[in-house]
């Protein structure tokens, strides 16, 4: 199993007529990270360096940004050597 940390959170100021309030910000992201966790980990199972036998680490940061209405994620892979980074990155963004 793929260690992926979350760190999900809120920025800015609700506007009046905000589109979501707080309760439905923790279920977004709730959902957001089964979602995301469960294809991370689909894609990335039995993904392991050749060379020293350690599989990626990922941290997945979102911010709701709540003027904006707007959910931005960033994932950041941590892996044991460059050329196993390549690999994971190339894992990720193949289609299947």
């Amino acid at each position: 199993m793929i260690d992926i940390e979350y760190d999900f959170g809120i920025s800015g100021d609700a506007p009046d007529d905000a589109f979501l309030d707080p309760q439905a910000i923790e279920y977004l992201f709730a959902q957001t990270q089964q979602d995301l966790g469960s294809s991370l980990q689909r894609r990335l199972a039995g993904v392991v360096c050749r060379e020293h036998g350690h599989p990626p680490r990922l941290r997945l940061i979102g911010r709701y940004d709540q003027a904006a209405g707007e959910m931005d994620i960033q994932y950041h892979i941590d892996t044991c050597c460059p050329l196993f980074l390549a690999r994971v990155i190339k894992t990720l963004n193949t289609r299947g």
